[in-house]
Order: structure tokens, then C-alpha cells, then sequence
């Protein structure tokens, strides 16, 4: 008889730990009710009150969905910071989790423009706190020389994309046959699911991940920021209330500016990153290397968000839906994204893994993602060139376009976001990743800024002026790889 005692398999998930099944069912719910709601918000606003909608100008409606995305990204900041020095990253999922499913709720009830405002500040709340923390809590899984690493937050890029592909369909279904306020209610009760996956399951496959900040504030600290935010605080409120006062408060004036409070933001991340005294030479380098690639970010994104306004605007009003006697759905064209996403992510993986060292440079890589943008919207340009004024397009044209974007995303999205990990000083890690959030954030607050220059009637001026932007980044980008190359010291 064996005197060795026979023990029980621990259980896995795909090879990983137990834990990655937690955050990845609860990502995959998450993005879903995210993805979902943002599939059909932009017609909810601007649908007339007796379809169901709110009955908001075009152009409003643009502004105010540009606006939601950016700060959205913002809020990623102060949501990362919050788990770094108070709470910790698993409370920060939770908490934000929490916070979402009150936003999608309020969405769910028939409550007009105070309700949609107050949602859309509980989400942006929300998924701030959630947003950053989800990736910490994957990390946290496992050591760093775990050779199943990369592909554990492989496996979290799948469920993002699972969900975003398949909300669009469900909610935008739901909203054609039951109304917008249903619908919503469909991520709320994904988000109710996403909170209560994580608990339970977390209760076994989460003990000890997350649950303590980095670097917690201390007593002295906690008095020095709370009275930061409340002169932060005190300020926004003054300004607000001047401004309303002298009726210069309303949505066109928030979206003019959002451009420039990220651009301001930017400035100061840089300049305290680059000008502390502990930031080496090599490092401060790396910094000046990254500049051009947050830029570039931002204009990609500048393009790439438009598939939630813009894009979404003239699917619903310009695109011929009609498919066989089947009027097909315009939140549907939401679900093209990640669809190319799933498609194409492991060919792209196995294509940079089988090159090598021989794969382009992080530059190169990046031109290439903003001159598949050109080539999306120079065929969005083309397809209204090519029909007359308020006549319909073809789906075909506008199926392409999104596909060759997403392509570009795949090949500029990885890249910048490894780029920003790589080129950061360890000391800065948090504050470079905040700066690949304002990115994104900028690119949105462009839409925002350039939105009263749409005109659905004839969109084509518009699309190719972004379409030229993105082809004279692209290609300045490529000219200065070996300058930028040479600035990031052997990160290549």
C-alpha cells in the first residue's frame, strides 16, 4: 500500500488559474452591458419622444455621445489612482460594478434628459473604477516570469470582444421590437450578473488578489489630497455656476472644450514624468519617444470612436437596411468590430510571432494602423461621393470601411499599449498607462469639437478630411521611425 496520500486535482480554467475564470466571465458581462448600451444610445437621444427616443438635435446628440466616451477614459485615471492608494483593485471592480448597474437602470426607466444625464454619470463613474482594475486583477494572478501570462490577458481581450460582439445584436434586436427603455434594461441585468459572478466566485478563486492598494495613502497624505479635491471640487462648482449663470453652460461649449482639458492633462503627466529628478536620462528619453505615439493615438482614436456617432448616425439614416424584405437592425453594425477582432487577433499573433525580431517596429506598426484608418473612411468618402444627395448607401461600403479600421486598430491598439509599458519609467508605470486613457479621451473630445462640421446629407467632405489627417500622421510617423527609434533606446 502507497504510503503517499492521494490529492485532488486542482481545478482550471483553460490551464490558468480558477481566478482568470471570475474576471473573465465577469469582463464578458461587463462589456456587454457597456458595449450594448452604447450600440443604441446615440438613437436613443436623437429618435422623436413617439418613437421612444429624446428627441435631441443631431448634432447635440454627437456631442453628447463623443462627450460620454471621453470621460469615460478620464474617469479610467482617477479610478486606477483610487485602487492604487485607498481601496485596491479588487474593491475598485466591485465598487465599479456596483455603480454601472445603478446607471443602467436609471437608463431602463422613462425618465427623459435628467434620467439619460444621471445614468451616463454613474456609468462614467462606474467604469472608471472597473476599467483600469480588471487588467490589475489578471496581473495579480500570476508571478512575473509565469510563462502562461500573456496568454491569461489574451483570454480577457476574448471576453471583451465576445461581449461587444454579441450585445449590439441582442439589445439592438430588443430595442427595435420592445423600445429603448427594455432594452437597457438588458446590460443592467448583465451588470447585476457581472457583480454577482465576482463575489461568489471570488470568494475561492480571488482570495488575497487585489484586496490591498499599492502604496496606501498615509495619514498625512489623506489630509493633503482630500484638501486637493476639495479646491478642485470647490472650483468646479464656481466655474459651473458662473458659467450658468451668464448662460455660457450648455453641451457645444462642454464638447468645444473637452479637447483642451485633455491636452492640458497630457502636458502635465509629461512634465511631471519628465522633469523629476529620478527620471534617468535613458528613461526621460523613452518619455520624449512616446509623445509622438500618444499623438498619433489620439487622431487614430479621433477616427475609430466615430463608429458610436458619426458612423452610427449614418447607418440609421443613410445606409440601406434592407436585406431581402428584412429591415436590418442599425445597432447591428456595432457587432463588425469585434467580429473582425476575434477573426483576425490570432492571425495577426501568430504572424508577429512567427517574424519574430523581423516584425516591424512599434513605429512602423503604428503608421501602418492610421493608414488602414485612411483607407476606412477614403471609402466612406467614396461610397457618399459615389450617390446622390440623401440617396442610400450600399451596407457593403460601410461594412468595409469598419473592417479595415478594425484592422488598423489591431495593428496600432497592442502595439501603442505594449509601447506605453515598455517606454514608461518604472516609477511612472500608472501615469504613463493614464496617458494611453487621455489618448483615447482626446480622440473623443476631437469628435466632440468637430461635430457641428458633420453633415449626414453629405458626409463625404468630412470623412475624407479625417481620412487626410490620419494618411499625413501615418506616413510622418513612418519618415521619423529612426529618429523615434533612436529616442526610445532599444525598445523597438
Amino acid at each position: 500500500m502507497s504510503s503517499k496520500t492521494s490529492e485532488k486535482p486542482k481545478r482550471s480554467f483553460f490551464g490558468h488559474p480558477m481566478g482568470l475564470l471570475n474576471i473573465f466571465s465577469t469582463e464578458l458581462c461587463e462589456r456587454f452591458s457597456y458595449y450594448g448600451m452604447r450600440a443604441i444610445l446615440l438613437y436613443y437621444i436623437y429618435n422623436t419622444v413617439s418613437s421612444g427616443g429624446l428627441g435631441v438635435e443631431h448634432t447635440e446628440a454627437l456631442v453628447i455621445v463623443s462627450l460620454f466616451g471621453s470621460l469615460v477614459y478620464l474617469s479610467s485615471i482617477l479610478g486606477g489612482w483610487l485602487a492604487d492608494r485607498v481601496f485596491g483593485p479588487y474593491k475598485g471592480v466591485l465598487y465599479g460594478g456596483l455603480i454601472i448597474t445603478v446607471g443602467h437602470v436609471v437608463l431602463g426607466m422613462p425618465w427623459g434628459e435628467p434620467g439619460l444625464f444621471a445614468a451616463l454619470f454613474f456609468i462614467i463613474v462606474g467604469t472608471g473604477m472597473l476599467k483600469p482594475n480588471v487588467s490589475v486583477m489578471v496581473g495579480e494572478l500570476y508571478t512575473k516570469d509565469d510563462p502562461r501570462r500573456q496568454a491569461g490577458f489574451s483570454l480577457l481581450v476574448m471576453a471583451i470582444n465576445i461581449g461587444s460582439f454579441l450585445a449590439p445584436l441582442i439589445v439592438g434586436a430588443t430595442s427595435v421590437a420592445f423600445g429603448y427603455h427594455t432594452a437597457f434594461l438588458i446590460p443592467a441585468v448583465m451588470m447585476m450578473a457581472a457583480v454577482f459572478i465576482y463575489v461568489i466566485l471570488g470568494k475561492t478563486t480571488l482570495q488575497g488578489i487585489g484586496r490591498e492598494p499599492v502604496q496606501r495613502l498615509t495619514a498625512i497624505e489623506k489630509r493633503r489630497w482630500g484638501s486637493v479635491a476639495t479646491l478642485i471640487v470647490g472650483i468646479l462648482v464656481a466655474l459651473f455656476v458662473f458659467l450658468g449663470t451668464k448662460g455660457l453652460l450648455n453641451i457645444e461649449m462642454i464638447g468645444n472644450s473637452m479637447p483642451f482639458v485633455c491636452t492640458i492633462l497630457a502636458a502635465v503627466l509629461f512634465l511631471f514624468i519628465i522633469l523629476d529628478k529620478n527620471t534617468s536620462k535613458v528613461e526621460r528619453s523613452r518619455v520624449f519617444a512616446f509623445i509622438p505615439i500618444f499623438l498619433v493615438a489620439a487622431v487614430f482614436w479621433a477616427i475609430a470612436e466615430q463608429q458610436s456617432t458619426t458612423i452610427a448616425l449614418v447607418v440609421d439614416t443613410r445606409i440601406d437596411n434592407n436585406v431581402m424584405g428584412y429591415v436590418v437592425p442599425s445597432a447591428w453594425y456595432a457587432s463588425v468590430n469585434p467580429l473582425v477582432i476575434i477573426v483576425f487577433a490570432p492571425i495577426f499573433a501568430l504572424i508577429w510571432t512567427k517574424l519574430g525580431k523581423r516584425q516591424p517596429s512599434i513605429m512602423v506598426k503604428m503608421s501602418l494602423g492610421l493608414w488602414l484608418a485612411f483607407l476606412g473612411f477614403a471609402v466612406f468618402a467614396l461610397a457618399f461621393i459615389s450617390v446622390g444627395s440623401g440617396e442610400l448607401v450600399s451596407p457593403v461600403w460601410i461594412l468595409t470601411g469598419i473592417s479595415l479600421m478594425t484592422l488598423g486598430e489591431l495593428m496600432l491598439s497592442p502595439t501603442g499599449l505594449s509601447a506605453t509599458t515598455l517606454l514608461a519609467p518604472d516609477r511612472h508605470m500608472s501615469k504613463m498607462m493614464g496617458l494611453w486613457f487621455v489618448s483615447n479621451a482626446l480622440g473623443q473630445g476631437i469628435i466632440a469639437l468637430t461635430s457641428h462640421l458633420f453633415n449626414e446629407a453629405a458626409p463625404a467632405d468630412f470623412y475624407l478630411a479625417y481620412a487626410l489627417v490620419a494618411l499625413v500622421c501615418g506616413t510622418g510617423m513612418f519618415l521619423a521611425r529612426k529618429k523615434l527609434l533612436a529616442l526610445a533606446q532599444g525598445v523597438r
